[in-house]
């Protein structure tokens, strides 16, 4: 059982397979993409979702700890048998042969380790985090030879599920890849040279999460209080 907010929802259900989910701050995007992960391992068999942050210390204090994270929202599954957690490879691999990849990419050598790997899915948080060489490498590595998927699926996958605020070394590979050729929400096709996908990019704000508002009334207040007022719209605004 789990919650979405109506961005999320949308974020969710979209039949696009390049999305950007996010903006400002505290618009419940780690959340939406490990939700988001989950939901693929569920229902297809065999599915191989890769999911990243740029560092393994982000990936393990963001995705690894805390009452959302991946351990949490999958106490369940392992405690009844129908999902392990293997901690050399770290990774979730679930009753069906799908299997969940916690990844990272610190530097841009680093993604020849996955030179070979078949990334159904690949989720990548905090996107402005990494260079546009690592995001299109690893986009090359998106592909789906082999795997049956059922017939609600077929036109989502494979599929590339990205979140991110802006203030990073990414934020104009980013901004020019999904925010300025189209208007936010619409679902567009990429040339052939940009990857061929259809790409969408759905801003979350703050308020598109009342959940985190409710928990924590004066947390736009320390976003005001960050001091540089770029970087307080920036957070505020997306």
């Amino acid at each position: 059982n789990i919650r979405l907010e109506e961005k999320q929802g949308i974020a969710f259900q979209t039949n696009a397979t390049e999305v950007l989910y996010g903006g400002a701050a505290g618009g419940g995007k780690s959340y939406l993409l490990r939700v988001s992960a989950i939901r693929w391992c569920m229902e297809v068999a065999g599915i191989q979702v890769y999911f990243f942050r740029r560092t393994l210390p982000d990936l393990r204090d963001n995705h690894l700890r805390g009452p959302t994270s991946f351990f949490n929202l999958l106490a369940t599954l392992v405690q009844s048998g129908h999902c392990k957690y293997h901690a050399q490879e770290n990774e979730f691999e679930f009753w069906n042969k799908a299997v969940l990849h916690l990844c990272y990419c610190d530097s841009e050598n680093d993604v020849e380790k996955y030179r070979g790997a078949e990334m159904h899915v690949l989720c990548m948080d905090e996107t402005t985090h990494f260079s546009d060489y690592q995001y299109r490498f690893l986009r090359s590595r998106v592909r789906r030879a082999g795997l049956k998927i059922p017939d609600q699926y077929k036109a989502k996958l494979p599929r590339i599920e990205a979140a991110s605020n802006p203030g990073s070394i990414g934020d104009s590979w980013v901004k020019r890849t999904w925010v300025s050729p189209k208007p936010p929400m619409e679902i567009w096709k990429a040339s052939p040279e940009e990857g061929g996908m259809l790409r969408q990019f759905i801003p979350a704000k703050l308020a598109d999460n009342p959940h985190l508002t409710e928990d924590d009334p004066n947390y736009s207040d320390r976003l005001r209080g960050l001091g540089s007022d770029n970087l307080v719209k920036a957070m505020l605004e997306g």
